[in-house]
């Protein structure tokens, strides 16, 4: 008698296609994804990705999810630190710096998610509920250094971590095109400078 498969966890097929999903998208881009194309990169039957997701978009969501986990740690790991909001924010944007470095062709891959969204309204949820776990990783840094000093920001706190993620993201797209690293890591050093000038004593 032959043995029987074991079947595979749901949660790790899932997670072995969002990988496919992602190598598919690094490689020929964003816009070529399909769950066909994820099948065969996955050496799988599309019939499993099918079981696995729902749709394209929630196998995307997979993906994107798990991005957004990752960077919004940055914000996370900076903060544990015991040091000036200086080099705490400068920490957290070095980080950032050093993914993209590091995985150029994934970062391009998430700006082009991104840009695709504007035209796509399934792909533009994903992106918001993304864009929001980065804004709330962001307050929550900003909110706990101005906690630790006994200081107040001059500004909104949702506010300056628009103004953070902007720079962070439109510097990493920058980046993507020029690949000046001295460049990058200067304005990233300037941008975490000029944003702790902002934390002011209480009252002031």
């Amino acid at each position: 008698m032959t043995a029987r498969r074991k079947q595979m966890p749901v949660a790790q097929r899932r997670a072995e296609l969002a990988e496919a999903a992602l190598r598919v998208m690094r490689r020929d881009g964003a816009w070529t994804v399909t769950t066909r194309a994820v099948a065969t990169e996955a050496g799988v039957s599309h019939g499993s990705v099918h079981y696995a997701f729902s749709s394209k978009e929630a196998m995307l969501q997979a993906v994107i999810v798990a991005d957004t986990e990752h960077a919004v740690n940055y914000f996370a790991r900076a903060g544990q630190s015991g040091d000036t909001p200086g080099q705490v924010l400068g920490a957290a944007f070095r980080a950032y710096a050093a993914s993209i470095k590091d995985d150029p062709e994934t970062e391009l891959v998430l700006q082009e998610l991104t840009l695709m969204a504007a035209r796509d309204p399934a792909l533009r949820d994903l992106i918001q509920q993304s864009g929001a776990e980065y804004r709330a990783g962001a307050e929550r840094l900003l909110n706990d250094l101005a906690r630790r000093c006994s200081g107040e920001w001059d500004a909104p706190v949702p506010l300056l971590a628009e103004q953070l993620l902007g720079a962070m993201f439109g510097l990493g797209i920058a980046w993507l095109v020029d690949r000046d690293d001295a460049l990058l890591d200067a304005v990233l050093d300037d941008l975490a400078r000029t944003t702790a000038a902002r934390l002011r004593p209480s009252g002031e």
